[in-house]
């Protein structure tokens, strides 16, 4: 198993393995997903617009978090990526890059939501130089303890996104 996709199981309530057959997941967690995922899709895109590099790696790794988180929803295994040929570090053809996996999880399919995470990955890596590693667990942190602040509201949908103080990730970056 993933070790990111384990850090996530472990602090589910509700994870099971998948009981074999194919994954169904209900139209409106589908829904809930894109809504996450375009809501970190802004925390980056505006953080890229003004330049503030802790912020992108906020919203890479939010995007990467939610997107394993979807995975599990779904009860399965982050799947097997074919990394992109060519990456390019163009702030557009990295928007365009992001939109386009986003928009690509709108089928709720695993391999969608896993080749979201592994660019995430690739780009706060490769691209930001960071501890990916490092900031997916202060993420998750922050999102596990604000999850448990929240338990009175109604969390039967973990896709959904609480009102989460962003974490400051500027100790993951390298440089």
């Amino acid at each position: 198993m993933h070790p990111h996709s384990a850090l996530i199981l472990s602090s589910r309530v509700d994870a099971k393995a998948n009981g074999g057959g194919e994954p169904h997941v209900a139209d409106m967690e589908v829904i809930s997903a894109q809504a996450v995922l375009m809501q970190a899709g802004g925390i980056t895109f505006n953080a890229m617009k003004t330049g503030d590099i802790a912020g992108i790696l906020v919203g890479l790794v939010a995007l990467a978090y939610h997107s394993l988180l979807a995975v599990s929803v779904l009860r399965c295994e982050v799947g097997a990526y074919a990394a992109e040929k060519k990456f390019s570090y163009q702030l557009l053809d990295i928007m365009r890059l992001l939109s386009g996996k986003i928009n690509d999880c709108s089928d709720g399919e695993a391999k969608d939501y896993s080749a979201l995470y592994y660019v995430c990955s690739h780009l706060a890596t490769n691209f930001l130089n960071a501890d990916f590693g490092k900031a997916f667990e202060v993420y998750h942190d922050g999102y596990s303890g604000c999850i448990n602040e929240n338990a009175d509201a109604d969390n039967s949908n973990p896709l959904l996104l609480p009102q989460l103080k962003l974490p400051d990730l500027t100790d993951c970056l390298y440089e």
